[in-house]
């Protein structure tokens, strides 16, 4: 599936006292590349998923830190779909400034209905989280 791109610049709230940014706001940066992913799909998740009683909460993530990112840098986040299972998906990432690698990671999602049980993807949302050929 093609990704998507989007860009964020590290603010100073999002370094710690070395001015390197702080380990945790990589995974903000994954959720605003991801939910960034599904609007230039065209869908809104408020109103496709959970309007319809459904929800995806993370059950793993996982960070590789490659290179640190500093207060005032421009960074490009990749996103896009890497697996699609019955009740789960994996989305993949990768944060970058001028080309170089900064940080990869994924994300993995359970649909779940309104009572929190975990159920299959509907066939029309699924089609949206199908990785093409």
């Amino acid at each position: 599936m093609k990704s998507i791109e989007t860009q964020i610049r590290v603010r100073y709230a999002d370094t710690d006292m070395s001015g390197i940014v702080y380990n945790a706001n990589y995974l903000v940066w994954f959720e605003a590349a991801r939910g960034e992913f599904f609007w230039q799909r065209g869908m809104d998740y408020a109103r496709d998923i959970e309007a319809r009683g459904y929800h995806w909460p993370v059950t793993e993530a996982n960070l590789r830190y490659h290179a640190p990112a500093f207060y005032g840098d421009l960074l490009t986040v990749r996103a896009w779909i890497a697996d699609v299972k019955s009740r789960a998906m994996t989305v993949r990432y990768e944060i970058s400034r001028d080309g170089k690698k900064l940080c990869t990671g994924f994300t993995t999602h359970i649909n779940i209905d309104k009572d929190g049980r975990p159920t299959a993807y509907p066939d029309d949302i699924r089609k949206l989280l199908t990785p093409e050929d």
